[in-house]
């Protein structure tokens, strides 16, 4: 492909953001291909993100092709009220011009105009076709986080483990989940809980109603509340955790749409870190397991505690998780499938 100039319009003015960074912005940096968000600039192609104004003229009455990153499950919202609610509040804040719908609707009529639609997993692409048939799955580049080899030594019956969680704040309260499962495998092991997520968040999108992380976590871990440790997010902070853990874990509110269609971007970061990982048993998380041939999915509280209780005392069936896991890794998710994954989806529109 030739190098072209992007118009993007980013979820991060900085590019800061990992749906910035571990997607577009890593594919035109490694391609040489350059990047504005001055969308009034002649582009040859313009990505929309889910911060976009869908009806903004640079978008609408251009004849420049037009991609939809769509990471996340908005085609399918928890119930209409939040939906509507989300696209009102979009339209008074001036984000999404235009008459005033339900966000999923504006999704939706997004993907129906737009000449291509990028999403994150399998699970989502049979939504989106219906919708858009020139659709393509691209997960997040990992690149910069350091593959770790799982070493024996790490992991080892009978010490202190750690347990880590990582992720944005919106996901954080799936440990509701399986408190109970905590609570219990701690009384039975020495046990400390790491999350490297925001110290603080914004409960309604991303900028209404500021929250403090450590107070959810007090609420729906208060029996083991003593043992969590909150480090703000960055990469050293969780690359740091992850050496000093045993097992990371991942546990979803299933009963959410928008959390039950994630892909599997937090697995393999785990397994690439060099941890065997407990998940929910989403779509894409049992989809990957049964590829990757792992046992760390879990079904319900009961399945939790066992596989929690099985990956802290035989550090045999830890390891070999994880070597599974960063085998698939190297046979599904290298950089140069990324890069690949992203060259044709934009050939497609440029024609």
């Amino acid at each position: 492909m030739r190098k072209i100039k992007i118009g993007y319009w980013p979820l991060s003015q900085d590019f800061s953001s990992p749906g910035d960074r571990r997607r577009v912005v890593f594919w035109a940096q490694a391609r040489g291909h350059e990047i504005v968000t001055d969308l009034n600039q002649k582009v040859d192609v313009v990505i929309a993100s889910e911060k976009s104004d869908f009806n903004s003229a640079n978008i609408a009455k251009t004849n420049t092709p037009v991609i939809f990153d769509l990471v996340d499950a908005y085609l399918s919202p928890t119930n209409l009220r939040e939906d509507l609610s989300r696209g009102i509040a979009h339209c008074l804040s001036g984000q999404i011009s235009g008459r005033v719908k339900s966000f999923s609707a504006n999704v939706r009529d997004f993907c129906l105009s737009a000449d291509a639609v990028i999403c994150s997993s399998v699970e989502q692409e049979k939504i989106i076709r219906q919708y858009n048939s020139n659709t393509h799955i691209i997960l997040d580049s990992h690149d910069e986080l350091p593959f770790n080899v799982a070493k024996y030594s790490s992991i080892t019956a009978g010490q202190d483990s750690r347990i880590l969680w990582e992720g944005q704040p919106a996901t954080i309260r799936g440990v509701r989940q399986i408190s109970t499962a905590l609570y219990n495998i701690s009384k039975t092991h020495s046990l400390q809980f790491d999350f490297v997520t925001d110290e603080k968040y914004f409960q309604f999108l991303g900028k209404y109603i500021q929250r403090n992380t450590s107070a959810l976590l007090k609420k729906d871990l208060y029996g083991i509340f003593e043992k969590v440790n909150i480090s703000s997010w960055t990469l050293n902070n969780l690359v740091d955790s992850a050496r000093r853990s045993s097992i990371a874990m991942i546990p979803i509110d299933l009963s959410v749409p928008i959390q039950n269609l994630k892909p599997e971007n937090r697995l393999l970061i785990m397994w690439r870190l060099g941890l065997p990982c407990l998940t929910s048993a989403s779509p894409a998380y049992l989809r990957v397991a049964n590829q990757a041939g792992t046992l760390g999915v879990s079904e319900d509280s009961d399945s939790w505690e066992s596989n929690f209780e099985l990956f802290l005392n035989d550090p045999r069936v830890a390891l070999a998780e994880i070597e599974r896991g960063q085998t698939y890794i190297s046979e599904n998710h290298t950089k140069s499938i990324l890069l690949k994954k992203w060259d044709r989806a934009v050939e497609s529109v440029l024609g």
